[in-house]
């Protein structure tokens, strides 16, 4: 799917100065923001499900101590 970019006129203009593949310089930008967005995304979710077990330090101990005790 092709999508279309609106760029200021004198943007466009100090682009034409270079000779860059600006295409895909722009596509490899939109690749790693969408990238770094869904591990921001991926993130959020797990703290998420890390909140709601309700796992708390004082029953970390208890694991621990139980643990060892062996």
């Amino acid at each position: 799917m092709s999508q279309l970019i609106k760029l200021p006129k004198d943007l466009k203009e100090k682009m034409v100065k270079y000779n860059v593949n600006w295409n895909s310089i722009i596509r490899e930008f939109v690749s790693e923001k969408i990238e770094e967005l869904e591990r921001q995304e991926h993130a959020r979710k797990a703290m998420e499900i890390l909140k709601s077990l309700n796992f708390s330090y004082e029953g970390a101990k208890e694991v621990v101590k139980n643990r060892n005790s062996n």
